[in-house]
C-alpha cells in the first residue's frame, strides 16, 4: 500500500505536476521503510525546481537513514563535483560503486575526477577494466585516449581513438581527438584531414566547427577559420570558448570592434577569465592610448586644474568640457558646483568608459556627453550656453592634439561672451641639446657600425618626439630661451591650408659638445595665478618634454651664437634651418 505512495507521487512527477508529486513524497516520510527513498526522491524534485540547498538537504537525510542509499549517493557525489569539491564527491561516489559496481557511468565519473586530480594511473586502471568488459560506450575510449594523453602516451590515445572508430566510424569526438593529437605532433596535413572530415560527417556538429576554425586560423587560413568560427557561433551562441576563438581571429585580421565585441561576451559567461580580460585590454589600448593612465596618474596636474575650476565655476556655470577622456574634469566641474557640464569624447570606447565613470559618481544628472568631437558639435545641441571652458587635450609640444581650433570653434561657435577659459595661456620654453644616443635614431642612421637607414620609413620626418629627458643621456647645450606664446581665450586667426608663420630666434651656446636638436616644453597658465608646467624635473609629468632632432648634429664652441627659424600652425611648432652664425 505505501510503495504506491512513491509511484503515484513518480507518475505526478513524470507528468509535470510538482506540486502534488511533492505532497505525495513527503507522505512517505513517515513510513520508516520509506522514507530514505522519499528523502532521495524529494531530493531529485527540488533539484528539477531548482533549490539546490534543498536537494542536498534530503539526499543527505536519505543517507542518515540508509548509508547505502545508491541514487542519494550518486548525485551527492555528482553535485560536488559539479561545485569542484573532488575529494568529497570521491567518497560517496566510491561507495556507490562498491555498492554497485556495474553501474558503469559511476565508474566513468569517478574515473574523471581521478583526471582532474591528477591522479592518472588510478584514472587508467579504472578505465582498463571498463574496456576490458566490451564496452562500446563512446566516452570510456574518448575518457581512455585523454588519459593516455596526459601520460605522454600519444601512440597509445591515437590507437585508443582509431580502436573507436571502428566501431563508430562517424563519431566526431574521436575524428577531433585524433586532430588534436597530429596537430600538437605538427603534422598539420594529417591533422588537416581529420578536422574536415569530423566537419563533412557531423555538418552541424558544434565541437567539430569550432576545432577546425580554430585550428584553420592558427595555420594561418584565417578567412577559412573566421567562416567556421562564425558557423559554430550560430550554433551556440553563448559558448565561452567559439567567442574567445573569435575574439583572437579578429584581433589578428585588425576587426577590432568585432574582437571587442567578442571578448566582452565571452566576459558576460566567464567573468573571471583573466586571459580574455587581458586580451580585451590590449584591443582596448589600440584606441586607448597608455598615455591615459599616466596623464590620470599626473596628480599635480589633476589638483592645479580642480583648482582653477573651483575658482571659475558659480552657481550659474555652464562648463564645456572639450576631451572629457575619464570624465575627471567635468565631475570636478559638477562636483564645484556647476549649474549644467557638457563634455564630448570621440573615442567610442573613451566615451563608454567616461559615461560609465559619471554613472558610478552619481553626476549622470549634471553632465550630457556627446559622442563626438567638440567642433562637431551645434549650437542648437546645447540646452545652455557654456560661460566657462576646460580642456586638457595638448602634447608634449602643445598644439598636437588639436587645441588651437578646439578652442576657437568653443568661444566662436558655442559660447557666449566674457566666457572664461581654463587654461587661458601658455608660454613654450626650450634649451638647445646634446644627446647622442637618441640622435642616432633621429633619423635613423649608422649603429654598431651597421647601415640602418632603410628604418628610418617607420620614424615621422621633421616632426618633434615625446620623451622625458630624465630617462635618456643628455646635456643641455644653451640658457632656457622663450619660443611662443599662446593665448587660448584669444586664438590667433585660422590658417589656410598649407600656410604657417615663421620667425627667427638667437642662441648662445654655452657647451663645445655637438647640438642634435631643440628641446622645448610649455607651462600653462590655468588663470592669472595657477600654473601648470611640462618642464623637465617635474615629477611624475606625464606630457615629458618634446625634441626637434636636426638632420646632422652642428659643431659648436662655446660662446657660438646659433639661430634657427622656429616654424607653427594651428596644430605644430616645428624647427627649420638650424645653423652657426658666429663664434664669439
Amino acid at each position: 500500500m505505501e510503495s504506491t505512495l512513491i509511484d503515484k507521487a513518480r507518475s505526478f512527477q513524470q507528468k509535470g505536476d510538482l506540486t502534488n508529486a511533492e505532497i505525495y513524497f513527503k507522505q512517505t516520510l513517515e513510513d520508516p521503510d520509506l522514507a530514505a527513498e522519499g528523502h532521495g526522491e524529494l531530493g531529485n524534485l527540488m533539484m528539477s525546481k531548482g533549490d539546490i540547498n534543498q536537494a542536498i538537504g534530503h539526499w543527505k537525510r536519505s543517507l542518515e537513514l540508509d548509508a547505502n542509499h545508491f541514487e542519494s549517493l550518486c548525485n551527492l557525489g555528482y553535485m560536488l563535483c559539479q561545485a569542484q569539491d573532488f575529494n568529497n564527491a570521491l567518497i560517496y561516489l566510491e561507495k556507490a560503486h562498491e555498492i554497485n559496481p556495474e553501474r558503469d557511468d559511476v565508474a566513468m565519473q569517478i574515473a574523471q575526477i581521478r583526471c582532474q586530480l591528477g591522479q592518472v594511473d588510478l584514472a587508467e586502471g579504472i578505465l582498463n577494466a571498463l574496456v576490458d568488459k566490451k564496452t562500446d560506450n563512446e566516452n570510456v575510449h574518448l575518457l581512455m585516449a585523454q588519459v593516455k594523453a596526459m601520460n605522454n602516451n600519444m601512440k597509445g590515445a591515437e590507437d585508443c581513438l582509431l580502436e573507436l572508430l571502428t566501431i563508430k566510424p562517424n563519431l566526431p569526438e574521436a575524428l577531433i581527438n585524433l586532430g588534436q593529437i597530429k596537430e600538437s605532433a605538427g603534422d598539420i596535413d594529417k591533422a588537416t584531414e581529420y578536422y574536415e572530415t569530423a566537419t563533412t560527417k557531423a555538418p552541424y556538429h558544434f565541437q567539430a566547427k569550432m576545432e577546425y576554425g580554430r585550428f584553420l586560423s592558427n595555420i594561418g587560413r584565417l578567412e577559412e577559420g573566421l567562416e567556421y568560427l562564425q558557423s559554430a557561433a550560430k550554433i551556440q551562441p553563448s559558448d565561452f570558448g567559439v567567442n574567445v576563438h573569435l575574439g583572437n581571429l579578429y584581433q589578428e585580421l585588425g576587426e577590432f570592434d568585432k574582437a571587442i565585441s567578442a571578448y566582452k561576451k565571452s566576459l558576460t559567461i566567464n567573468p573571471q577569465d583573466l586571459g580574455v580580460k587581458q586580451n580585451l585590454s590590449r584591443v582596448l589600448s589600440r584606441f586607448v592610448p597608455p598615455w591615459h593612465l599616466k596623464m590620470l596618474a599626473d596628480h599635480e596636474r589633476n589638483e592645479a586644474f580642480e583648482k582653477a575650476i573651483k575658482k571659475a565655476v558659480k552657481s550659474d556655470s555652464v562648463v564645456l568640457d572639450i576631451g572629457t577622456g575619464s570624465g575627471i574634469l567635468s565631475m570636478m566641474a559638477a562636483r564645484a558646483g556647476a549649474q549644467k557640464v557638457f563634455t564630448c569624447e570621440q573615442s567610442k570606447y573613451i566615451a563608454d568608459a567616461a559615461l560609465e565613470n559619471i554613472r558610478k559618481n552619481g553626476y549622470e544628472s549634471n553632465i550630457k556627453l556627446f559622442p563626438k568631437k567638440s567642433t562637431q558639435i551645434a549650437p542648437e545641441d546645447l540646452t545652455e550656453t557654456p560661460n566657462v571652458v576646460v580642456a586638457e587635450i595638448f602634447d608634449s609640444g602643445l598644439l598636437g592634439e588639436h587645441a588651437i581650433p578646439s578652442f576657437r570653434h568653443a568661444i566662436s561657435q558655442l559660447c557666449g561672451s566674457n566666457t572664461q577659459v581654463i587654461p587661458k595661456s601658455a608660454e613654450v620654453k626650450g634649451k638647445l641639446i646634446h644627446a647622442e644616443k637618441l640622435a642616432s635614431v633621429n633619423p635613423v642612421k649608422n649603429i654598431s657600425g651597421l647601415d640602418l637607414s632603410a628604418f628610418d620609413q617607420f620614424r615621422v620626418a621633421e616632426e618633434y618626439i615625446t620623451q622625458n629627458l630624465s630617462e635618456i643621456t643628455h646635456e643641455f647645450c644653451s640658457d632656457e630661451f622663450d619660443m611662443l606664446s599662446v593665448n587660448f581665450n584669444e586664438p590667433w586667426e585660422p590658417f589656410a591650408p598649407g600656410q604657417y608663420k615663421w620667425f627667427d630666434i638667437k642662441v648662445k651656446v654655452t657647451s663645445n659638445n655637438p647640438i642634435h636638436g631643440i628641446a622645448f616644453w610649455y607651462t600653462l597658465h590655468l588663470d592669472d595665478k595657477i600654473k601648470l608646467s611640462s618642464e623637465p624635473g617635474r615629477p611624475d609629468n606625464h606630457w615629458g618634454q618634446a625634441i626637434s632632432f636636426f638632420d646632422s648634429p652642428l659643431t659648436v664652441r662655446e660662446g657660438n651664437t646659433m639661430k634657427f627659424t622656429l616654424c607653427y600652425n594651428d596644430i605644430k611648432i616645428w624647427i627649420a634651418e638650424p645653423q652657426v652664425l658666429s663664434e664669439i
